[in-house]
């Protein structure tokens, strides 16, 4: 598209021949923000909640609108909505399909009755070493999970720390973009990069509410289910696929992002970023070190809590089937498990 191309020919451009008092900012891989004394930027996503701030900064920005016309910078606007528009409603759609429908069919076994009052009959049966009658409901629904004691914690600790980064981020964009000053040049071009440093009021309120909020409720939705989903998974493959599956839905404003805008599109959004000076940054001076031992005991802390703790009574049916099976089940099965160094293992 001839525009488009202008427009990354112009960025290119005055990327490269700006004034030298203009502000260099560096920044580090990926979407964690680098700090250079009180200045700060954060990349925006490579996706369509990008395009959709890149859209309505170029609208806004004086420079770009005289350079490459009206209908240009309102198309790339709309552009970048439409884009934001598509690829959050489908992330919406797949997240309430999968906790209204897949959790739901999956949690309604473990509620029939109650996860303590089937516990307590296994260990009832354990204790007294009589097993249980073929049609009682606790036996049934231990014979159908075949998971494995702590790993609804392991992988669920895992795809925490997959998410908590994610959750962060966008928060902290939200926090950086929300921050902006009010100014009619909004984006500042330096070294290739697109730096947004400025938005009117009314644009930056319309981009903090409708994009950047139900990017962190999204993300934040996202790791509620699935930790949901994880733990009521009754086998231990079930689990790690999975959890391997949950991040497609991460992808899905990317993959959208990448199909359907232009190259041109793609290659201004990549080399974005919300950049904003700060005069007290107290966040950042906590040690690395500090920084990232609280990270693993708030992720830790969170997983114990929601998954021995919360779900405890799930957990303590679990063992109780673990051990009943071992006890009963499995002492009268020739091919159930295998042998290993003397050790029986199943599940």
């Amino acid at each position: 598209m001839p525009d488009d191309k202008r427009a990354l020919a112009l960025a290119e451009e005055s990327g490269d021949g700006g004034s030298s008092d203009e502000q260099l900012w560096c920044t580090g891989p990926g979407l964690t923000p680098e700090v250079q004394g009180e200045l700060v930027e954060v990349e925006i996503p490579k996706s369509t909640h990008g395009a959709a701030i890149l859209g309505i900064a170029q609208a806004c920005d004086q420079h770009y609108t005289d350079e490459l016309g009206t209908h240009q910078a309102f198309g790339r606007m709309a552009n970048g909505i439409v884009l934001f528009i598509l690829g959050g409603g489908i992330q919406i759609v797949l997240v309430g399909l999968l906790y209204f429908f897949s959790e739901e069919r999956m949690q309604d076994p473990y509620e029939a009755i109650g996860t303590d009052v089937l516990a307590k009959d296994l260990r009832g049966a354990l204790a007294s070493g009589k097993a249980l009658d073929q049609s009682h409901d606790a036996l049934q629904l231990c014979l159908k999970d075949h998971s494995v004691p702590w790993s609804q914690s392991m992988v669920s600790f895992v795809w925490l720390c997959k998410c908590v980064p994610h959750i962060v981020n966008a928060a902290w964009a939200t926090w950086v973009l929300a921050s902006l000053p009010s100014g009619s040049k909004t984006i500042s071009s330096k070294m290739g990069k697109l730096n947004i440093v400025s938005l009117p009021l009314i644009p930056k309120m319309c981009a903090v509410i409708f994009i950047q909020l139900p990017l962190v409720f999204l993300d934040v939705a996202l790791a509620i289910v699935g930790m949901k989903f994880l733990m009521y998974c009754n086998a231990l493959g079930k689990l790690i696929v999975k959890a391997m599956s949950l991040s497609y839905i991460e992808t899905v404003a990317g993959v959208v992002f990448a199909g359907l805008s232009s190259k041109a599109f793609q290659l201004e959004v990549n080399k974005t970023f919300l950049v904003h000076e700060f005069t007290k940054m107290p966040l950042y001076k906590l040690e690395s070190w500090l920084s990232g031992l609280l990270k693993i005991l708030c992720i830790a802390g969170l997983t114990i809590w929601y998954c021995r703790i919360k779900h405890g009574d799930l957990q303590d049916f679990r063992l109780a089937c673990f051990q009943y099976k071992y006890q009963f089940v499995f002492p009268n099965c020739e091919h159930c498990g295998l042998d290993f160094f003397g050790l029986h293992l199943a599940n």
